[in-house]
């Protein structure tokens, strides 16, 4: 009898302790789903997705913001070796209605001009940074060609005395051109592709591309060159227009469009020279 009370103690006991520990099968399963358990083990970080950087596609832009707040002084030949000397810059324009002045809207669309053209992979550089710099246009003209450019873009405003006057218009040499003549073809199709997508993008009115060799700038250049006039800070409604971001971002998309569309546009010009070689070798 006591035996049989002593192993009767000896199973409760046992069992309690079974229960105590945790081990019964009734045990609460933290993972299964419902429970309100939270692990102590950090769920795993998911790797951010990195921002593809745009492949470089080898050509190089320099973008000139017309004028400055600081003018070079005196005069420089409007040519390489020409008599005729013209002064090497002025401060430019500006827009009574805005406030602004030309070097600054010139510069504004510049800065945004060259973020775009990263995106679309092309190499930009400026030939100024800030609006302290005296930098005459035969020098704006020559830095870039020691930065390799394929294009050379200079950004300016026009004013007129006439406050009615509106539009847009770029400036190439002509092809008479004293200096470079041979760039004429190149300076023309940069000129007529960045006016078309530019116009057409912003509403300007169009008013052509002006062929002339009075430019400093574009007779000093050794590489397909145009001046874009963006437009009349002279009018008080296209100068304003101007001066707002949301229209400056549409400026610049226009003028992406251009150069896009030139390097396109010289891309089959290049198949087609090809395709035609081809052809008279196969065909003597």
């Amino acid at each position: 009898m006591r035996f049989q009370t002593f192993c009767s103690i000896f199973i409760s006991v046992c069992i309690v302790l079974a229960t105590l520990t945790g081990c019964g099968a009734d045990q609460e399963d933290p993972s299964a789903e419902g429970s309100s358990f939270e692990s102590s083990t950090p769920s795993e970080v998911p790797t951010p997705t990195p921002v593809p950087t745009p492949v470089g596609n080898g050509i190089v832009i320099v973008l000139d913001p017309g004028h400055s707040s600081v003018v070079s002084g005196g005069t420089e030949p409007v040519g390489p070796g020409a008599a005729q000397q013209k002064e090497k810059d002025t401060t430019g324009t500006h827009g009574d209605a805005s406030g602004l002045m030309e070097y600054q809207l010139t510069m504004t669309i510049c800065l945004k001009l060259r973020e775009a053209l990263w995106a679309e992979g092309y190499t930009v550089y400026l030939t100024r940074e800030d609006h302290a710099s005296a930098i005459s246009n035969v020098e704006r003209a020559q830095k870039a060609g020691d930065l390799g450019a394929d294009i050379f873009l200079r950004i300016h405003a026009d004013g007129n005395t006439d406050r009615s006057r509106t539009g847009t218009q770029t400036i190439c040499i002509t092809g008479a051109n004293p200096y470079h003549p041979d760039l004429y073809p190149e300076c023309r199709a940069l000129s007529d592709n960045i006016l078309a997508a530019y116009s057409q993008e912003t509403g300007l009115h169009c008013l052509g591309v002006w062929e002339t060799d009075s430019m400093t700038g574009n007779n000093w250049a050794e590489m397909p060159t145009t001046l874009l006039e963006l437009g009349f800070m002279t009018n008080a409604e296209e100068d304003l227009r101007m001066s707002g971001e949301e229209f400056q971002n549409v400026m610049v998309t226009g003028i992406v469009k251009g150069i896009n569309n030139y390097f396109a546009g010289r891309a089959l010009a290049v198949a087609d020279d090809h395709d035609s070689a081809w052809k008279n070798s196969q065909f003597r």
